[in-house]
């Protein structure tokens, strides 16, 4: 069971608000899960950085967080669903601005109770105008076909993207405000994270975080999960990456960082996108 079903399962209406301010913000608009290696790309090449907001051809949301680097992750709508699902992988820029790349999503998210769908593996191609607009075509099958193919226009919102970022900013405690007691992360100044995330599991998460662009939001967030104590879900020795980035919310608490980050269980895909406020 993914760590952010049983968040917006058991408090939708926190979630909820908070993608609602997430998407909202960024204005109106139509493989495997890794980073790609960290370089400069040559001056003739689109940057592909950024935080992307549009609407699919049914008005649904859809996020792109994207990286300097080409690391990936997805904030989108699949089949009619309810909520929204997160997915991870990477793109690449070729050509001056041609764009290319996978991910992987996890399946609609649905109560505890129903069986969860499928995981969908997705293709991204189109052009990038650095700073400016990602058109893509987005194809997401899974064992039956296609079941989600859809030309997207994301626009870029530098307001959220093109803040600073460090690990001296970054550093200090954490929780989250609706479970305190089950959720805590000290960040030191050299990167180092320990904590627990009551994922249904109460595991203890060790890792690292490492600013990508230090003229740029994004800090690229890597841990690992162990001495999970509960049997639902599977997360001992789950590795999670992703971002945490400045939080994106309009009029948002200073030192609140949000933390969206994809990795894999037995089970298939899962996430957490949360908001962890300092203590």
């Amino acid at each position: 069971m993914a760590i952010c079903r049983q968040l917006i399962a058991h408090h939708f209406g926190l979630c909820a608000l908070f993608i609602f301010c997430l998407t909202a913000c960024g204005g109106g608009g139509g493989g495997a899960i890794s980073a790609a290696p960290p370089g400069s790309a040559p001056s003739d090449v689109q940057a592909p950085g950024g935080i992307w907001f549009g609407r699919d051809s049914a008005a649904d949301s859809v996020v792109f967080y994207l990286a300097e680097t080409g690391k990936l992750r997805v904030q989108m709508h699949l089949q009619g669903g309810p909520l929204p699902s997160f997915g991870g992988g990477t793109v690449s820029v070729t050509s001056n601005n041609a764009v290319s790349g996978s991910f992987e999503v996890r399946g609609n998210i649905l109560p505890p109770t129903v069986q969860p769908t499928e995981d969908l593996g997705c293709s991204v191609s189109g052009s990038v105008q650095e700073r400016q607009t990602l058109s893509v075509q987005v194809t997401c099958s899974d064992s039956g076909g296609i079941v989600y193919d859809e030309a997207l226009t994301l626009l870029y919102d530098p307001n959220v993207y093109e803040r600073d970022s460090s690990l001296a900013a970054l550093a200090g405690d954490y929780t989250l405000e609706f479970q305190p007691a089950t959720n805590s992360l000290n960040i030191a100044l050299d990167g180092t994270i320990f904590g627990m995330i009551d994922s249904g599991a109460r595991c203890l998460v060790t890792g690292t975080a490492e600013p990508i662009d230090t003229n740029f939001t994004f800090i690229d967030i890597t841990w690992t999960m162990s001495s999970c104590t509960s049997l639902i879900g599977n997360f001992e020795g789950v590795e999670m990456s992703g971002f945490a980035m400045a939080n994106p919310a309009p009029n948002a608490a200073v030192g609140s960082y949000y933390f969206l980050l994809t990795g894999r269980t037995q089970d298939g895909v899962y996430a957490l996108s949360v908001l962890f406020e300092r203590v």
